[in-house]
């Protein structure tokens, strides 16, 4: 194949034409980097260091911060209540009714009727119980009747039957001493006065063998009632113990906050910022269902440069240091100021509010500081929650 020729003259002719592409390309550059007529510095300082003052970005937000409502996992909204920015919430006012909500009441339902059951079988039991403690303490309170009434008699008659024999024996004291006078009495009428004293001496022997024996028995059925009786309150107790009440009203319970639960409520008082949810959206996801804050006192989140971080600091020790808050979407500048030390974090960490512009610094090391709005402030600042904003400190004069 022939070599084709070279043309030196070529280069020569075509330089002109790539040296006005990238003149061309270089204005466009310019162009689209070069920052927009009359537009606010956007970067971490809003001005070169001064040892007078202090800026930082920041972000306007509740003292008491933003406020998300989610939704469990797994469950759908059924209704959504009629809610729009602005609004006002009390703790506990209802958000949304979700799907669940039906199945938890009938839970709630079936809780309810077996812990009734439970309920009327302890009464039963109770009932029965009762009626054996009462006569197990029937049969106790006869044995220690009969007791009693026993040994009384059996205690009176060896009382009568000593009387009896102390006076045969007398009887039979007096015809040994007539005899041993001298008086003509009988053997027959001796033996006759003896036999009493030896009647009422065996008499007396059974009665102590009959009330030892009362004694014996009296115990033995006295064990016997008490030992029926506490097993009739044995009974009663592990009656009581078999019926579920006590987990019957807990599982009640546990329905009960089951079926609260499946209402979304207000967690605290407040203002609605924005609505997210609507009807049969499923709950559980990264979005919250609402959010709301209290609005009443107003912050600005500032991220101070690590460097200034320790003049901030000596600032604040000598008192409250004041701040100015700025950004073009606010009617006025705003006024506030760091109370204490214990308004400074004592972390440093990335930054987390991004200056605008590609050639600002998007990896800055920065401690966020809190400066608390003024009452005239705050009332601007409830409308720009999340508004990222210019924040300058000062020391006082």
């Amino acid at each position: 194949m022939p070599a084709v020729p070279s043309r030196p003259g070529r280069a020569w002719v075509m330089l002109p034409a790539v040296l006005a592409a990238f003149a061309a390309g270089g204005g466009v550059v310019y162009f689209l980097l070069r920052p927009a007529p009359g537009a606010e510095p956007r970067t971490g300082r809003s001005e070169a260091p001064s040892p007078n003052r202090v800026a930082a970005l920041g972000r306007l937000q509740p003292a008491g911060g933003v406020v998300p409502v989610y939704g469990p996992p797994g469950d759908r909204i059924a209704e959504m209540k009629s809610l729009a920015p602005g609004g006002e919430l009390k703790a506990g006012a209802p958000i949304a009714v979700l799907a669940s909500r039906d199945i938890k009441a009938a839970e709630l339902r079936v809780a309810e009727v077996q812990l009734e059951e439970a309920k009327a079988a302890l009464a039963a039991a109770k009932a029965a119980g009762a009626k054996k403690i009462e006569a197990a303490k029937a049969e106790l309170a006869q044995a220690l009747a009969g007791e009693k009434a026993d040994l009384a008699a059996l205690d009176a008659k060896t009382v009568l039957v000593t009387k009896q024999r102390d006076a045969a024996a007398r009887q039979l004291v007096r015809l040994d001493a007539a005899r041993a006078d001298g008086a003509k009495i009988a053997e027959e009428d001796v033996e006759k006065a003896r036999l009493p004293v030896d009647q009422a001496d065996a008499e007396l022997a059974a009665t102590a063998a009959a009330r030892e024996k009362a004694v014996a028995t009296y115990a033995g059925s006295r064990t016997a009632a008490e030992a029926r009786l506490k097993a009739a309150e044995a009974e009663l107790a592990e009656a009581e113990a078999r019926t579920p009440v006590k987990s019957g009203e807990e599982r009640l319970a546990v329905a009960r906050q089951a079926l609260d639960l499946a209402t979304l409520k207000a967690p605290v008082d407040g203002v609605v910022l924005r609505v997210a949810g609507r009807t049969g959206q499923p709950t559980g996801t990264a979005e919250p269902v609402l959010q709301m804050a209290a609005l009443g006192e107003m912050v600005v989140v500032a991220e101070v440069y690590e460097s200034d971080v320790d003049r901030l600091a000596g600032w604040v020790k000598a008192g409250p240091v004041p701040v100015e808050v700025t950004h073009p979407a606010l009617p006025k500048v705003l006024k506030g100021a760091v109370r204490t030390d214990a308004d400074l974090s004592r972390m440093i960490a990335r930054n987390q509010v991004f200056p605008l512009g590609p050639r600002e610094d998007a990896d800055r090391r920065v401690v966020e500081v809190t400066a608390r709005l003024d009452a005239d402030s705050a009332g601007v600042a409830a409308r720009f929650v999340g508004l990222q904003v210019t924040a300058t400190f000062a020391p006082a004069k």
